[in-house]
């Protein structure tokens, strides 16, 4: 079957350790994958610091931290025609807190069949989906929380579906900042009579500001069937002629350490203005080499308001002077 290494090798990079043992019995694991190549670069850490619309597919508060309007869009390709993509949205409201939206999807190319007795069958092509929605807000300065119901549908021959639900919350402090999200709450996909439940992770971590142009991140995982994994990863920023700043970002997740091969470790760089900024990152993951993932993200603000004109009425008139007595 063409292709089956390479999907193989990414069900397994994909898990942590424990789980990539028994990932027959796991669905769903593309969800597991970087949602930014920003995130990316940096291992995949970042629960406490996430930020923008791609926060709705890591800890739905960082959503809270949305001024006006944000988009994002990530690509990633692998081997063999495997092809990953995520967009996403958030928008500010005016009274109710940060509301978003994205999808992801996984695309395995086309695979050729064949019957029991070794003949060709056709070509199927397997395809993983999941849309969202989210909402967040800030429960106090220092504070936030977000929600998001995830709507995920899975294709190999057959086709399964199911719902799931994230819950994140972000604190802030002089010290640094704490986040912690409960990702995958729902019921597994089913695939006729065989079903396999979704890879519920809790994802607790912390960001560490060092000056003002270095933060550090670090998360626990611990996920369903599994044992506990980690990730780490730093970002250095300095500004850079034409008023924009170049970040430059490094990482490591354990996630895949017995897998073999040179996999888990990060490396990435962005260019950011006022409102673009473009996001590129470099991953070893093991069997499938190097992969490369790009991102490019919009932000926008509330135009300033306009001053209010000012009519002049008589009564705001100066009264006229009389001309003096001759």
């Amino acid at each position: 079957m063409r292709n089956f290494s390479a999907i193989l090798a990414l069900a397994l990079l994909a898990a942590p350790p424990a789980f990539a043992a028994d990932a027959g019995t796991a669905s769903g694991l593309f969800l597991r994958l970087p949602p930014s190549a920003a995130g990316a670069g940096m291992g995949d850490a970042g629960v406490a610091v996430v930020a923008g619309s791609p926060a709705i597919f890591v800890n739905p508060a960082g959503l809270a931290g949305v001024k006006c309007g944000y988009a994002s869009f990530t690509h990633a390709a692998w081997a063999d025609s495997l092809s990953y993509n995520a967009v996403s949205a958030a928008y500010r409201t005016r009274n109710s807190g940060v509301a978003a939206v994205g999808v992801r999807s996984l695309s395995y190319g086309e695979i050729a069949s064949f019957d029991n007795t070794g003949a060709a069958a056709g070509n199927f092509s397997p395809r993983d989906v999941a849309a969202e929605a989210a909402w967040a807000g800030d429960l106090d300065k220092s504070r936030s929380v977000g929600f998001s119901m995830r709507y995920i549908s899975s294709r190999i021959k057959r086709t399964a579906s199911a719902f799931a639900v994230d819950m994140g919350y972000m604190q802030r402090s002089q010290l640094g900042f704490f986040g912690a999200a409960l990702q995958n709450s729902g019921g597994g996909l089913q695939y006729g009579d065989e079903a396999a439940p979704l890879p519920l992770n809790l994802k607790v971590g912390v960001g560490a500001p060092f000056g003002r142009n270095v933060i550090a991140a670090l998360d626990l995982n611990f996920t369903r069937g599994a044992g506990a994994w980690m990730a780490a990863g730093g970002k250095y920023t300095v500004p850079v002629p034409g008023d924009m700043a170049l970040s430059v970002r490094a990482g490591y997740s354990s996630a895949s350490s017995d897998t073999g091969g040179i996999n888990g470790f990060a490396l990435g760089f962005g260019l950011a203005g006022e409102t673009l900024a473009f996001d590129y990152s470099l991953r070893t993951m093991g069997e499938l080499g190097v992969t490369h993932q790009l991102g490019l993200s919009f932000k926008w603000d509330r135009p300033a308001p306009k001053p209010e004109i000012v009519r002049e009425t008589p009564f705001m008139r100066a009264p006229a002077r009389r001309p003096a007595a001759r």
